[in-house]
């Protein structure tokens, strides 16, 4: 047995012998040049990415068969680092965030102890990506929970911006009706769906008291929807995917946040971020247009990252660690606008 399998060796094991390669390689490097070897790394990395970008910057006649064969797959169009630096500098961070916890959707409630704190803390995570001389708006859906969880995010915010030594324009909230829940058309006018259930529990008491039908269509569409949610279900997959005739389809719904978010971007100066507190439904809306499926719901204060660029024409949607551009769809431009003269 000892002679098959000796108990001894004379040479290094093989990971042995290759640190120890390593070390001379080192110890050779700093004793040639004077400079510890992640000092040379950073360097030679550093050198690189100026090359990169010195081709990037080039005449594109120069540079689009090199770059392409370089970084891009097949039939893949790959715009040049610097150009696309450029265009990121040039954008505005929006986030679309959800309310915190609130006390029910029976009512225009506001939130729970909990959901005020979800909110302050989800401002003081917010701050970590502010600098000094930015500005802040606060746009939000005006029902009684977005507002709440905007002024617990602003003022987690500033607590934030406090403890990192940062100063900061920091706006009050306010209400914006672009931001609002999508609607239902009930009593002859768009309401909320809080608004609406609460219309609708009441005629639909007087209904079954009185034994009558003829029951107007939009009290079937929300008992149609609310039975969804007492059922444990998904009322906003239903809003999604059914077409109803009382509620505001889901693609409106996403233009009109579009240009909810152009009207704050183009108003706003160049160093802002807009932090929006609003609702489920909406945000889930932009992000299934984005992806061309649905991503699901968000939880209580978890946003939908939207870094916008300076032609308003074109965003980044990012959603759970998922990114994609787009072209932002305008709500004055309607596809079929041009046929309804026909």
């Amino acid at each position: 047995m000892s002679e098959r399998f000796p108990t001894t060796r004379t040479n290094a094991p093989a990971y042995l012998a290759r640190y120890l390669e390593r070390q001379r390689g080192a110890s050779i490097a700093y004793v040639d040049k004077g400079e510890p070897p992640y000092v040379e790394r950073a360097r030679a990395r550093a050198a690189e990415r100026a090359a990169e970008e010195a081709r990037s910057e080039a005449p594109p006649g120069e540079v689009s068969v090199a770059y392409a064969m370089e970084t891009a797959a097949p039939r893949e169009i790959v715009p040049p680092p610097a150009f696309q630096k450029k265009r990121m500098a040039s954008s505005v961070d929006v986030r679309l965030i959800r309310h915190g916890q609130t006390q029910g959707y029976s009512a225009d409630g506001g939130l729970t102890p909990l959901g005020r704190w979800q909110a302050h803390r989800k401002g003081q995570d917010l701050a970590r990506g502010v600098t000094s001389g930015m500005t802040i708006r606060f746009p939000h859906a005006p029902t009684a929970r977005a507002e709440e969880t905007a002024i617990a995010l602003r003022e987690g915010l500033l607590q934030g911006l406090a403890r990192y030594h940062l100063e900061a324009n920091v706006e009050q909230p306010h209400a914006h009706p672009g931001f609002r829940n999508f609607q239902v058309w009930c009593d002859g006018k768009p309401q909320d769906p809080t608004q609406a259930f609460t219309r609708y529990t009441t005629l639909l008491e007087e209904y079954e008291r009185a034994k009558s039908g003829d029951r107007p269509g939009w009290l079937v569409e929300m008992e149609r929807f609310w039975n969804i949610q007492a059922a444990g279900g998904d009322p906003i997959t239903h809003w999604l995917r059914m077409p109803m005739q009382f509620f505001e389809p889901a693609a409106l719904c996403v233009r009109r946040f579009w240009q909810a978010i152009a009207e704050e971007v183009q108003r706003g100066p160049a160093n802002l971020r807009v932090f929006v507190p609003t609702h489920s439904g909406p945000i889930r809306a932009v992000a299934t247009a984005a992806f061309g499926h649905d991503p699901g719901e968000p939880n209580n204060i978890e946003d939908v990252r939207i870094r916008m660029y300076a032609d308003l024409e074109h965003a980044i949607v990012t959603y759970r660690e998922r990114g994609l551009e787009i072209e932002v769809p305008s709500r004055t431009r309607l596809p079929w606008a041009a046929h309804e003269a026909l």
